[in-house]
C-alpha cells in the first residue's frame, strides 16, 4: 500500500469595482508557498510540480465587502482564496 504526504498552499487574489460600474479589477492569482513566499500561480505550480507534487484538490472560498459607508454605493473590494491540497508519495523530493 502506498504511503503518502500532503500539502495545502493558500491561492488568492483580489479585485476592485469601479463607482457605479458591473466590472471587476482583479490582480493575479498568488500562491504562499514555504520557499518563496507569494509567487504567481503558473510558477508555483511548477516549482511544486518538479518536487513530485500531484494537485489532489481544491477547497474554493470567495469572500467580499462591497460598498462603503454611503447607502446604495457601488464601490467594493473582493478578496478570493482557495486553499490547494497537493499530495507526493512519502519521501520523495524531500
Amino acid at each position: 500500500m502506498s504511503k503518502w504526504e500532503y500539502k495545502s498552499v493558500p491561492l488568492e487574489r483580489f479585485g476592485t469595482k469601479e463607482d457605479f460600474g458591473f466590472n471587476w479589477i482583479y490582480s493575479p492569482w498568488q500562491m504562499t508557498t514555504d520557499k518563496a513566499g507569494k509567487q504567481l500561480l503558473a510558477v508555483g505550480l511548477k516549482e511544486l510540480g518538479s518536487e513530485g507534487w500531484e494537485l489532489a484538490g481544491v477547497v474554493p472560498c470567495d469572500l467580499w465587502a462591497e460598498g462603503g459607508r454611503a447607502a446604495n454605493s457601488a464601490s467594493g473590494i473582493r478578496a478570493i482564496s482557495c486553499t490547494l491540497l497537493f499530495k507526493r508519495p512519502l519521501g520523495e523530493g524531500a
